[in-house]
């Protein structure tokens, strides 16, 4: 029996759209071992022929320290630096697990780069999982702001800059030139690649070769859609924000005849004026993912931070979005919304309610927007999938 080793990177976001990639592996006869953090194993309840393994102890705390610490999580350069220092704290970890195992195959989420350096220094093959898009050369060709946003957060924030190259050297020094760098920590690199979207909705997907298989977005099997779309949702994660958008927003979508759901995705730090709120606001400190699918799809807009599993639901249930991006990356993806007519991303720092409900009432009155929904849906649903990708992966790997 073969035996595969599925390096995460400990997020939600990436977590998520691996379970169906995990439930297809575990039905085939090879031996899975998927590694990430304890609180995500709830995900896989169901799945016997997987073995969950989960990151040490200082490792998590360690993580959970960068988590908690705003200044890092909104420029390109402070996460480089990020996942630099991630790699570095669990380096020794993951090559003692990859020489114990001795796997046949290791799949690296790509900004889990550890995976990639054990599986260089110890000549394990390799392939990648993109929980997004990529991000190489064919895609800043096609969506040159992403190129830009890191040039200047690179100059912008040059302290952080000077911080992950010096991480990147001290890598090097201890496992050698086989390090990402931030130009190639998202490329396929020539190998087996599984890209969760569309080769229609991915910026220059048809450039790319036969090695990268584009498996559509989680889920699709949960693509009908209720005959009456009745909501406004506004969610964005567990970012932070200021203390008055939820009112804002609220404000703005109250009496445009739906009901509004507001959903905190956990973060302690938001608030609302609960005082008089009108029948029609429903508030949540969260929402199970079920619930929150559940939500997305009878909604006529979806209020968004603009995160990559956000906007792939939001399309696959052809509903459009407002994106109020927090980060760099949030601000691209929003970008590229607009451009493919499938919503409208909202720049300005200070949310004005008037402004903002203009703009509700714009895209939720705008047919060509539902045009272009139902085109990148439809893509999403005439994707790969992962039954047929694990098949792929089969003939490269000869797994079983």
């Amino acid at each position: 029996m073969k035996k595969i080793l599925f390096i995460n990177f400990p997020v939600s976001g990436h977590v998520n759209p691996q379970i169906n990639m995990c439930k297809e592996l575990a039905e085939k006869d090879v031996k899975l071992i998927y590694y990430t953090f304890d609180r995500y194993f709830p995900k896989f309840k169901g799945l016997d022929n997987i073995d969950l393994r989960k990151y040490p102890d200082n490792f998590v705390d360690y993580y959970n320290a960068l988590a908690d610490d705003p200044s890092l999580h909104k420029e390109f350069s402070a996460i480089f630096y990020v996942f630099y220092t991630l790699t570095e704290k669990i380096m020794p970890f993951i090559l003692e697990e990859v020489n114990k195992e001795k796997p046949d195959l290791i799949i690296c989420d790509t900004l889990a780069i550890w995976g990639k350096i054990a599986a260089q220094y110890y000549n394990v093959p390799m392939a990648f999982f993109f929980s997004s898009f990529m991000g190489d050369s064919i895609l800043i060709k096609n969506l040159p702001s992403f190129a830009f946003d890191i040039f200047k957060s690179m100059v912008l924030y040059f302290p952080f800059t000077i911080k992950f190259m010096r991480m990147i050297k001290k890598l090097e020094k201890q496992y050698g030139k086989i390090i990402d760098k931030p130009w190639n920590m998202m490329a396929d690199r020539g190998k087996f690649s599984i890209v969760m979207t569309s080769k229609e909705f991915h910026p220059g997907g048809n450039e790319y070769p036969d090695n990268v298989k584009f498996i559509g977005p989680a889920h699709i099997e949960d693509s009908e859609l209720p005959k009456v779309k009745d909501t406004i949702f506004v969610s964005l994660g567990t970012i932070a924000t200021s203390e008055t958008f939820w009112d804002d927003c609220i404000e703005a979508t109250k009496d445009l005849g739906y009901e509004v759901v507001i959903s905190f995705g956990g973060a302690k730090n938001n608030k609302v004026n609960i005082k008089n709120l009108p029948d029609n606001i429903k508030i949540y400190d969260n929402l199970s993912l079920e619930e929150y699918r559940k939500v997305v799809k009878r909604s006529v807009l979806f209020i968004s931070h603009g995160g990559f599993n956000s906007i792939s639901d939001s399309i696959l249930y052809k509903t459009p979005l407002l994106i109020y991006p927090f980060t760099a990356e949030q601000k691209s993806n929003g970008l590229l919304i607009q451009k493919c007519g499938c919503g409208i991303v909202y720049l300005e720092k200070k949310v004005e309610v008037k402004k903002l409900r203009e703009k509700c009432i714009e895209i939720i009155t705008n047919k060509s927007l539902q045009e272009s929904l139902e085109k990148y849906s439809q893509s999403f649903l005439n994707s790969m999938g992962p039954k047929k990708v694990v098949e792929e992966l089969n003939k490269e790997f000869n797994l079983f």
